[in-house]
């Protein structure tokens, strides 16, 4: 599960509809979805629910902010859903975008595999729409740098799905195991020896067995040791190791697995996936509602905070300051 940064060539709007399951790592339906540019690029994709009802366009989340947040002047926004409901949004979202001084490079509507460019009136555009291109240069670029896009949310949620019971009745009785034999052991040296443990899963070629993952899981469950793990995360996002971390939470039970998939949900939040990072987040939640760091990260990546913006989190005082 490992992705990596790769240039992208846009021929025009159909590949920028083409890479967009690519990029949110779904494909969109019934949703805005608002692509951020500035000088450098495209910078930043947010995706909402569209409204139920055309009378209820103006509800639809505005994006405003999220977009200032990360310097973007200018925007595209594709809205995936029948014609009454998206024209309705696509007026809301272009005066929106507007008002805020943001460019409306192109607002796009997309259906049943074909889109439109709404903001065209020329007779270049067919009343019909356009097929969306299957495998433009630009989704091969793609999936060339790991990119996937997955059929739809619920395919990534599954990603974080528990494993199976046998797994995690094993891990389950190792992390039972290891600490009843750190109860009576000097915890400077357990979280020293347990630092030298983590610093080898960077660059392990394998996903970690039962006992692994219960050393590991506890290790995680520890502030500091937690900490150093995510300061490498944020200072080298090539290397995260989202899939490690993920395969360690969904193998862990009770108060382990908040750790372990707020660890998770910032490595893809940091490698800019979004939506995973959302799941991981909630899942944390859903195992302790109350723990702080994964409420946090959640409340910044909803408002739309850039990742790199999180470079420090790790460092002394650095929960402090992103709850500011």
């Amino acid at each position: 599960m490992s992705q990596h940064t790769a240039p992208i060539k846009i021929n025009g709007p159909g590949d920028l509809v083409a890479v967009v399951p690519h990029l949110l790592g779904f494909a969109p339906e019934s949703s805005l979805v608002v692509l951020g540019l500035n000088e450098s690029g495209l910078q930043c994709t947010f995706r909402v629910d569209l409204p139920e009802w055309t009378e209820d366009a103006d509800q639809v989340r505005d994006l405003v902010a999220q977009l200032t947040r990360n310097n973007c002047g200018q925007a595209v926004a594709i809205v995936y859903g029948p014609e009454p409901i998206a024209l309705a949004v696509a007026s809301v979202t272009g005066r929106r975008l507007d008002a805020a001084g943001i460019a409306a490079l192109d607002i796009l509507r997309v259906d049943q595999g074909r889109y439109w460019a709404l903001t065209c009136d020329e007779s270049c555009c067919p009343p019909e729409g356009r097929p969306v291109p299957q495998l433009p240069e630009a989704v091969l670029s793609i999936i060339a740098a790991g990119g996937v896009a997955r059929p739809d949310r619920a395919a990534v949620a599954a990603l974080l799905d528990p494993a199976g019971a046998d797994s995690r009745t094993a891990v389950a009785a190792d992390v039972n195991q290891f600490r009843e034999d750190e109860a009576q052991r000097d915890r400077v040296a357990w979280r020293r020896r347990e630092l030298e443990y983590l610093n080898q899963w960077w660059e392990f070629p394998v996903l970690p067995w039962p006992a692994a993952i219960a050393r590991l899981g506890l290790a995680l469950a520890d502030v500091e040791l937690r900490d150093h793990v995510l300061s490498d995360i944020a200072t080298h996002p090539d290397r995260a190791r989202l899939d490690l971390w993920i395969w360690v939470a969904r193998h862990l039970e009770d108060d382990l697995v908040a750790p372990a998939a707020t660890v998770a949900g910032f490595a893809a939040y940091r490698c800019g996936n979004g939506v995973l990072a959302l799941e991981a987040f909630e899942v944390a939640l859903r195992a302790d509602p109350s723990y702080r760091l994964a409420q946090m990260l959640l409340s910044a990546l909803q408002s739309g905070l850039p990742p790199a913006t999180l470079a420090t989190i790790g460092e002394s005082g650095s929960e402090r300051r992103l709850s500011e």
